[in-house]
């Protein structure tokens, strides 16, 4: 536990700031745990009302995940770098899920929801791959409210590089329990480990 408490405030830290790896960077020495446990945070990391749309443009609340197990990460369309290996690794880890028979929902969270419109979502999921039947693409909402619900909710911050034509944001997938608390935090990137990944998903879902 004293471990934890010394991690979390430097680890907090480093979420706050961290966004797409191009703009920040993760020195190789500096590389965190696939597997992260928040579960035992001195305050728990419970996720915030929200409402949005899907990629069919229906309408969406966290409530309607109220004693489901979900995972969740942020994306937008036009994202130039960190997406294109993120949205993969999460199709993978999909079709892990289903393979193993687990019970997890998948909701991706658009950081540009000016621009992502239900049926560039549609496209979006589609040309990777995935599949809708446990996966939601969410938009409808304000840039100032997705903003404040990843750093409320994923402890991360979410903001426009305007200079790049970029949007900096969270690079972890974070998996929700039914009590819609966030209890572990899961690399999504290029430290993506698919075998650490459905292997904690197993022992913690199932349990």
């Amino acid at each position: 536990m004293g471990y934890l408490k010394l991690l979390l405030p430097v680890g907090l830290t480093f979420f706050l700031l961290q966004g797409c790896s191009f703009l920040y960077g993760e020195p190789e020495q500096q590389r965190p745990s696939p597997v992260i446990d928040v579960s035992q945070a001195d305050e728990p990391w419970e996720v915030e009302n929200f409402y949005a749309v899907n990629q069919d443009g229906e309408e969406w609340s966290t409530e309607q995940l109220k004693g489901q197990w979900w995972i969740t990460k942020t994306i937008f369309t036009r994202c130039p770098t960190v997406c294109m290996t993120m949205t993969p690794n999460m199709v993978h880890l999909q079709d892990a899920i289903v393979a193993n028979n687990l019970d997890i929902q998948i909701v991706s969270f658009t950081v540009d929801p000016e621009f992502d419109t239900p049926e560039r979502l549609v496209n979006y999921g589609e040309s990777y791959g995935a599949d809708f039947n446990n996966w939601d693409f969410l938009t409808g909402y304000t840039q100032e409210e997705i903003e404040a619900f990843a750093l409320e909710t994923m402890k991360a911050r979410v903001m426009k590089i305007e200079e790049q034509n970029d949007i900096a944001h969270p690079t972890r997938f974070f998996l929700v329990n039914g009590d819609g608390i966030i209890v572990r935090m899961y690399s999504g990137d290029t430290d993506f480990d698919l075998d650490a990944t459905i292997k904690d998903l197993q022992s913690v879902v199932t349990n």
